[in-house]
Parts: structure tokens; C-alpha cells; sequence
């Protein structure tokens, strides 16, 4: 065999090494995908939604964080946060997760939820929120549950039956009144995020733990058709 077939056999296997180290490195690595569903969509404002992102996936590994852009200048972590979006105008907010995996790699996925104004409510339902709305209880809110209250007066000239109403925060906690529970034009009713004995002026949670945020939440009051009645917002500096 000459020189000449000698090289080109030595040129032809070092471009087969190559290729075939090239195609090593270019081996796809482990699959890691960020997905998520949303519940509702779009509704009207004060729009409580439910994410949900179990369906991600890290092959071969474990997703260690789960990081919420939800649009509206708010953030969250876990696998299935929820969020309240509140808006006087249509507005569609772009929502986006990112997963990270136990190796350090990052995934992203996007979806969209499109807010509504609030549908107006009937005439007839006359209960509102008003002051005081105690949502930071003396000390620490654990030990004082019966601190953090809020309050509802009846601003209509006939009774309400409540039966049926509820009251839920921004994470979806509700308080539903006793059945049978009617207020009268004028009256106010106090409910306290503790346990006690209920009455016609005051009403317990039994929650057992502290049900209202310190800086920033949203009591949304609700009647037994799930109308949207009334709608408190508040947020402290």
C-alpha cells in the first residue's frame, strides 16, 4: 500500500473519531419540561385562580423549586399556588413558572388568564364590609385569633337571610354562616377568626390559624347563588 492510500485511510478514521465524538456531545441530556394548568381562566374581577404544576417533569431527577411570575406585579412559589386578580378594566395577565431541577437547570412555560370587571350585584343584597376590619390581631396573630375580625352591616331597609353566604382571603379560606343567620336593616355583625359562642352581633371562624395577611389581602363576600356581593382590598405600608 503507497503513502498516498496510507494517508487517506488515517484521514477517513480520524474524521469518523470526530464525528462520532461530535455526536456523543451532541447526545440530547435529560428531559426537564415546565407546564402548568389554570382554573378559571378568565372571570370577572375579584377573579380567585388555581395553578396547578404537577404536570412538569425532570427525567431522571427531581423539580426542587417552583417560582410564579403571575402578571400583575405579584409573585408565589409551590406546585399548586392560588391568586386573586383585581381589576376595574379587561385585562389578560401573562403568567409565567419556572421549574428548577435538583442539578441547577431551569425551565419556563407561559400561560394567560384574562380578568373581567366586576359583575355588578343585585340591589337587593345590601351587606357590606365596613369598619373596623381588624386584620392584624395584638401580639402574635396566633395566639390571638379572636383579635382579627372583621365587620358586616346590613345597609338595606329589609333583613337578609344569610344562609348560604360566605366570606373567603385571597388563598380561597371561606366562612360560611350558620344557616338561618338573618341580619337586620341596619345591623352589623362581627366575625372573629377564633372559636367562640356565635350570636345575633357575633360569629366565629374556628379557624386555627390566623385567616387574614398583615400587609396585603382581599375579603370577598359572597351569597348563596356564589354572586360576588362586596369586596374588601386592603394594604398596609
Amino acid at each position: 500500500m503507497n503513502c498516498r492510500a496510507i494517508c487517506r485511510g488515517l484521514r477517513i478514521a480520524l474524521l469518523l473519531a470526530a464525528a462520532a465524538t461530535m455526536g456523543g456531545c451532541l447526545k440530547p441530556g435529560p428531559v426537564l419540561e415546565a407546564s402548568f394548568a389554570v382554573d378559571p381562566n378568565e372571570g370577572p374581577s375579584p377573579l380567585l385562580v388555581r395553578f396547578d404544576a404537577s404536570g412538569s417533569y425532570a427525567e431522571g431527577g427531581a423539580i426542587v423549586a417552583y417560582d410564579w411570575d403571575f402578571g400583575d406585579g405579584s409573585d408565589g412559589t409551590g406546585m399548586t399556588p392560588s391568586h386573586t386578580y383585581t381589576t376595574d378594566d379587561e385585562r389578560t395577565y401573562t403568567v409565567v413558572l419556572t421549574v428548577t431541577d435538583d442539578e441547577g437547570r431551569q425551565a419556563v412555560a407561559i400561560g394567560e388568564v384574562t380578568v373581567s370587571p366586576p359583575a355588578p350585584g343585585s340591589p337587593a343584597e345590601t351587606i357590606e364590609f365596613v369598619w373596623p376590619f381588624h386584620y392584624d390581631a395584638s401580639g402574635e396573630d396566633a395566639a390571638a385569633l379572636n383579635d382579627e375580625y372583621f365587620t358586616l352591616e346590613n345597609t338595606g331597609t329589609r333583613p337578609v337571610d344569610l344562609t348560604g353566604w360566605s366570606v373567603s382571603n385571597e388563598h380561597g379560606d371561606a366562612f360560611e354562616f350558620p344557616d338561618g343567620f338573618t341580619l337586620a336593616p341596619g345591623a352589623i355583625v362581627t366575625i372573629h377568626s377564633g372559636a367562640g359562642t356565635n350570636t345575633e352581633a357575633i360569629l366565629y371562624w374556628n379557624a386555627a390559624a390566623p385567616v387574614w395577611n398583615n400587609t396585603t389581602d382581599i375579603a370577598i363576600l359572597y351569597n348563596a347563588q356564589d354572586d360576588i356581593v362586596d369586596v374588601y382590598a386592603y394594604a398596609s405600608c
